[in-house]
C-alpha cells in the first residue's frame, strides 16, 4: 500500500512539474511572437529555439506522467491495467527526439557566443539568416537521427510500469545509442566551446594593459562571460538530471536494473527541466540590458 501511494505520489509531482515547464515554454514562445515577431534579433531566436525544444521534449514528458498517473489510480492490489495508450509510439518519438533538440539548441547558443567573440571578424556567422539556417539543419538533423533508427530496427516496447513505450534499458545498444547522441555528444560538445571560449576571454583580459585590442572586443568578452555564467548553471542542471538514467545503462550491462528505472530516471528529469525552464525564464527577463551594459 505504501509502495502504492509513493508511485502515485511520484506521477503526480512528474504532471506537475512538466506543467510547469509547458505553461512557461508557451507563454515565452508566445511573447517572443507578440513583441518581436520579424524582428527577433540573433540572441531571442536562439532563446525561443531553447524554448521551443523544451516545449517538444516536456510535451512528450507531459504524456508520460499522465498515463503513469492514469495507470497508477487504476491499480488495485498490485495488479496494474494495460491500458491502449494510442499516442504511445509518437510520444516515445517525441521523447528522443525532443531531448537531441533541447541540448543540441544549447550547443547552438554556445556556438554563436564563440562565434561573436572569437570569429567576430566573420560576421555573417551571426547573422540572423544564418542562424535561421542553422536552427533549421539542428531540427531537420536531430529529427532524422531519432526517427530513422525507431522505423528500421523498432527498438521500442510497451512498459507497464510507465504505460508508455520506451526503449528498454537492456536492448542490445540502442538506449546506448540514444544517450551518446541527445546526451554525452552534445554535452561534451557544450564543454568544449566554453572552455575554449572562457580561455579566450581570460587571455583578452590579460592583454588589456597592453592594449593589444580593441575596446569594443573587452566589452564584447565581458558580456558573454556574463552569460556565460547563467548558462553553466542551466547545463549544470540538465547534466545532473542525466546521471541517474546513466547509472541504470551501466547496471543493465551487469544486472538487471530495478523495475522502477524509468519512473526514477524520469522524476528526476522532470524536476530538472522545470528547473532548467523556470531558470531560463528568470534569466531572460533581463537578458537584453545585460548586453547593453
Amino acid at each position: 500500500m505504501v509502495a502504492h501511494w509513493l508511485e502515485i505520489i511520484g506521477s503526480f509531482s512528474m504532471v506537475i512539474t512538466t506543467t510547469i515547464a509547458l505553461t512557461i515554454s508557451f507563454l515565452y514562445l508566445i511573447n517572443i511572437l507578440l513583441t518581436k515577431g520579424c524582428t527577433t534579433p540573433v540572441s531571442t531566436l536562439l532563446s525561443a529555439n531553447t524554448f521551443l525544444a523544451a516545449l517538444t521534449y516536456s510535451s512528450a514528458h507531459f504524456s508520460i506522467a499522465i498515463s503513469m498517473f492514469r495507470s497508477d489510480l487504476a491499480t488495485k492490489d498490485n495488479i496494474r491495467m494495460n491500458f491502449y495508450n494510442s499516442f504511445c509510439m509518437s510520444s516515445a518519438f517525441t521523447f528522443y527526439s525532443g531531448c537531441a533538440l533541447l541540448y543540441y539548441s544549447y550547443v547552438m547558443q554556445a556556438a554563436q557566443r564563440f562565434v561573436r567573440v572569437v570569429l567576430h571578424d566573420y560576421p555573417w556567422l551571426y547573422e540572423r539568416r544564418t542562424q535561421l539556417i542553422f536552427i533549421v539543419c539542428q531540427w531537420l538533423s536531430c529529427i532524422s537521427i531519432t526517427l530513422i533508427p525507431l522505423v528500421i530496427a523498432k527498438p521500442i516496447k510497451y512498459n507497464i510500469y510507465l504505460n508508455m513505450c520506451v526503449i528498454p534499458i537492456t536492448s542490445n545498444g540502442w538506449t546506448m545509442y540514444y544517450a551518446i547522441f541527445c546526451y554525452s555528444i552534445p554535452l561534451i560538445c557544450l564543454s568544449l566551446i566554453y572552455y575554449r571560449l572562457i580561455n579566450y576571454i581570460l587571455s583578452v583580459r590579460s592583454r588589456v594593459s597592453a592594449c593589444l585590442i580593441s575596446g569594443s572586443l573587452i566589452v564584447a568578452a565581458q558580456r558573454q562571460l556574463a552569460l556565460i555564467q547563467r548558462v553553466i548553471i542551466l547545463v549544470t542542471i540538465l547534466t545532473l538530471s542525466g546521471i541517474p538514467y546513466c547509472i541504470f545503462i551501466g547496471m543493465g550491462f551487469f544486472m538487471e536494473p530495478p523495475k522502477y528505472q524509468f519512473r526514477i530516471s524520469f522524476l528526476c528529469v522532470d524536476i530538472a527541466l522545470a528547473s532548467v525552464i523556470c531558470t531560463m525564464f528568470h534569466f531572460s527577463r533581463n537578458v537584453n540590458q545585460l548586453r547593453r551594459r
